[in-house]
């Protein structure tokens, strides 16, 4: 860009915040980026005062929320809604006259409990009861919380966790509960619907795809797959992460040689419009440029848009 070249280091924290905190160490200390991608929800949060301290931008390009969007703090995001996540389950249950809702939240970080919290308002507001169960994302057992929540005659199960989702999806099954299950995006990868045995089929979710006429998403899903060798298993993390990075070189292309942090921030903020595989990109002034999910449905283990 310009005659410089980007340079891309990547470090695996495995979701663990201690781990994000070591990375965001080693990248800014060792590799001296001034430019860090953090996808860790706990991890980035940990994380904004001390990228504010130490002059380093940091971007989720997995989840977009007032509380990680915060330019003040050099924080950004380019990333699903997290909020639209518990809008749009909440939604397609009052739809289907579903007005008791049994809740199962992971606690492995505030991401999920986030989108309880979007949910219950949205869903109380229409009506709704809400019973909430919590669980540890180590758990294998998760019996005691279904059996709970089916005390209460719940119309609806909502599932908000990771790949474990699946373990609950059956043995809620196996307790004879057999009531609709709404997730998140999470289902359509193969661990999940592996763990489920077959139970998650039918199943309502929130989620983000690229729209069928969308020839810059058709031709990086072919890059991608001549690359890796099959299509993105989750489209809303891997398109969002691509555009992530194609802002940025827009941006570092349109600054000077020095790459000063203020004028990287002033470029994201006046990022507006921009065409994108994920669609047209706009940072707000808070630094967020939020992708808003929408309601699929499970059908022979693959999204379709309800």
């Amino acid at each position: 860009i310009n005659g410089r070249k980007i340079q891309l280091i990547t470090e695996d924290d495995q979701y663990l915040v201690k781990n994000t905190v070591s990375a965001y160490q080693k990248l800014t200390q060792v590799n001296k980026a001034k430019i860090v991608l953090v996808a860790t929800y706990c991890g980035f949060l940990a994380l904004q005062d001390r990228a504010a301290m130490d002059g380093v931008i940091m971007i989720n390009p997995l989840d977009c929320n007032k509380a990680i969007a915060d330019a003040s703090r050099n924080s950004f995001c380019l990333a699903t809604e997290t909020e639209s996540i518990g809008y749009v389950l909440a939604d397609q249950m009052i739809k289907n006259k579903q007005m008791t809702a049994g809740i199962m939240y992971s606690t492995k970080d505030s991401f999920m409990n986030l989108v309880t919290t979007e949910f219950k308002a949205r869903f109380e507001a229409a009506g709704g009861k809400t019973f909430v169960e919590s669980f540890n994302y180590e758990d294998k057992d998760f019996k005691a919380q279904l059996s709970k929540l089916s005390t209460n005659k719940i119309d609806g199960l909502v599932l908000l966790g990771h790949d474990e989702t699946g373990v609950i999806m059956k043995q809620a099954r196996d307790l004879k509960i057999n009531v609709p299950f709404y997730t998140t995006g999470t289902i359509t990868s193969p661990g999940a619907q592996q763990a489920s045995a077959g139970t998650s089929e039918g199943t309502v979710f929130a989620y983000w795809d690229a729209s069928a006429n969308n020839a810059a998403s058709e031709a990086f899903v072919k890059k991608f797959t001549d690359s890796v060798g099959r299509p993105p298993i989750l489209p809303l993390t891997t398109h969002p992460a691509h555009d992530t990075l194609s802002v940025i070189a827009d941006v570092l292309a349109n600054t000077s040689s020095e790459m000063k942090i203020a004028d990287i921030k002033e470029g994201l903020l006046n990022t507006k419009n921009y065409s994108g595989i994920t669609g047209t990109v706009t940072f707000d002034a808070m630094g967020g440029a939020p992708i808003v999910e929408m309601p699929y449905k499970l059908v022979k283990g693959a999204p379709v848009k309800l």
